[in-house]
């Protein structure tokens, strides 16, 4: 798909149509850097691309926030846009060369709820259904990994991490099996288990958070090691109890004392059980109450603001996350608790019975004394006791560390399923690499005379891309050529191997570009079958440039893009 053509209108009114070609499309700021009195900050030149962004997903809050001053909005621009209920309408065509070829038109506006405009080809689509269905119809793709957002995210370059890394286009937080699915279908490899993989690796983690919290008092080793300890111990015991020499005239009595023995060994292994699951969701319920967020949002909301730099698309406020984040963590503590009232329930019943046998076995015990009974069966029979409520707690932990290993060992045997299928990919995945680099390498030589290398590397995790980078760090104006040469690499990639992408990339400014490297770039961008979208200052373009072929919007001081 290319870009055809952005518009702001105002109500039937349009304010601009900005009409997009093949090849370089400059958005040219007038400002002279020679005047100290002027700056091309505010024209709106990097406004245009993020209004483009808009349309495609994003908030839209940087077009009149600064990134440095989120408190101090631009109120004139944020009343204009909602006070005016200004409309954005970008119109992508499958060939900007053919106006009978398919349109994709989207609008939007920057109102909410029932007031909101967000359409896709005249139908209404809420926030979740807008991206699908963006993904559905330009990457023909309705696989829920990787994000449209995610998948775009090489397009458009106007945020520091876009612009500073080659790859690494999300935001920092971004985990490495989001980014392997990223990559696996910018390769053109679809998977359907990449989002079971992302969501496999988080039921990993939270069971291996689980057992470490259960093994602190032992791990399933030690726990299995004590069981059969405790049951010599108790095979012992009950060796003991039975070398005892009775009279045979207490038979009876001694019989129902010993069944009421063995209730209470019963009982109390039980009773152990039940004590230990008890303080295991009680753990969990007071662990959970801790995270609750009830910290100060007004105090830590700068630093919310502060962590927006990194990410601008954050689309949350820091009391709608908190409150979200509170609201979950009672959900936890509602599902954790739910068995803890029959748990103690069934506490006090045990107890109950417990306390009932032992008063029977308490009579019976003083009418065998009475009768000569020997004292220490009775100290045999309490040890019993003991011993079998341990081992009820420790069968219990282990049960629970055995069925959270297995567990463990499930997910990771699906991951490693899954991994299997990837790696079945491996030879299509490096003959894609292959061919990609047969446009990366040749495009960075024509540029700087080395030739930069995407190169795959396989870890535990997942699949990862990195590009070489002989020459070490490169300078601001180098690293942004490297970026449009895998931009312009990328085009041509998909295009022979007819894989869906967006046949525009947006940067923002190329100054720090020698000159010699951008009318190579320059060149280059006009002999793709892509759109090359930059905003510039007109007096950074060197003078053999004829801007005047190239430039699709002029701004300036008397002229900024809103014309408020």
């Amino acid at each position: 798909m290319f870009l055809k053509s952005l518009i702001i209108q105002n109500g039937s009114e349009i304010i601009r149509k900005i009409e997009f070609h093949k090849g370089v499309n400059f958005i040219v700021d007038e400002t002279k850097t020679s005047d100290l009195q002027t700056t091309g900050n505010n024209v709106g030149k990097t406004t245009v691309l993020r209004l483009i962004d808009f349309c495609f997903g994003s908030d839209g809050k940087n077009i009149y926030k600064d990134d440095e001053f989120k408190k101090q909005p631009n109120t004139n621009i944020e009343n204009f846009l909602k006070g005016k209920n200004i409309i954005i309408i970008v119109t992508l065509m499958e060939n900007i060369e053919d106006d009978s070829s398919e349109k994709i038109i989207i609008r939007r506006n920057f109102l909410a709820r029932k007031n909101k405009i967000q359409e896709i080809n005249g139908t209404s689509f809420n926030d979740d259904d807008f991206e699908d269905e963006l993904k559905k119809i330009i990457f023909d793709s309705n696989i829920e990994k990787p994000t449209f957002r995610q998948i775009i995210s090489k397009n458009i370059r106007y945020e520091k991490n876009r612009v500073d890394n080659i790859l690494k286009t999300l935001n920092h937080y971004t985990k490495i099996e989001e980014y392997e699915a990223l990559y696996l279908f910018w390769l053109g490899i679809e998977s359907d288990c990449s989002s079971e993989k992302q969501k496999l690796y988080e039921e990993k983690r939270a069971e291996e958070r689980f057992q470490n919290r259960l093994e602190k008092t032992g791990s399933l080793s030690f726990v299995e090691q004590s069981v059969s300890h405790l049951n010599r111990k108790i095979e012992e015991l009950n060796k003991q109890k039975e070398s005892f020499n009775i009279n045979p005239n207490y038979l009876e009595d001694i019989d129902k004392l010993n069944n009421i023995k063995e209730q209470l060994n019963k009982l109390s292994s039980e009773l152990g059980k039940l004590e230990f699951r008890k303080s295991l969701i009680i753990e969990n319920k007071q662990e959970l109450e801790s995270e609750r967020s009830d910290i100060n949002i007004s105090g830590i909301k700068m630093l919310y603001e502060r962590a927006q730099l990194l990410m601008p698309n954050i689309q949350k406020s820091f009391e709608d996350t908190v409150r979200f984040h509170n609201d979950l963590i009672s959900e936890k503590l509602e599902f954790i608790t739910k068995e803890l009232p029959q748990i103690e329930s069934n506490i006090k019943t045990n107890k109950n019975e417990i306390e009932v046998l032992t008063k029977e076995e308490q009579k019976l015990s003083d009418i065998l004394r009475k009768n000569g009974f020997a004292e220490d069966l009775e100290k045999v029979i309490l040890e019993l006791n003991k011993q079998y409520e341990k081992k009820g707690q420790l069968e219990e932990q282990q049960r629970i560390l055995q069925e959270s290993k297995n567990n463990l060992d499930a997910v990771t045997e699906k991951l490693a399923k899954i991994d299997r299928d990837i790696y079945s990919n491996e030879t299509l995945i490096n003959e894609r690499i292959t061919e990609f680099n047969g446009y990366f390498s040749e495009i960075s030589n024509r540029l700087y005379g080395e030739s930069y290398l995407l190169s795959s590397d396989k870890n535990a995790k997942g699949y990862s891309l990195n590009v070489t980078n002989i020459e070490g760090n490169p300078s601001t104006g180098k690293k942004k050529v490297q970026i449009a040469a895998f931009d312009f690499a990328y085009i041509m990639f998909a295009e022979k191997l007819n894989i869906k992408c967006l046949h525009f990339i947006l940067h923002d400014k190329i100054e720090g570009i020698h000159d010699n490297q951008l009318n190579t770039l320059i060149e280059m961008a006009n002999n793709i079958n892509g759109q090359y979208i930059v905003s510039v200052l007109r007096d950074k373009i060197p003078a053999n440039i004829d801007i005047s072929s190239f430039e699709i919007l002029t701004l300036s001081q008397d002229d900024k893009l809103f014309r408020i």
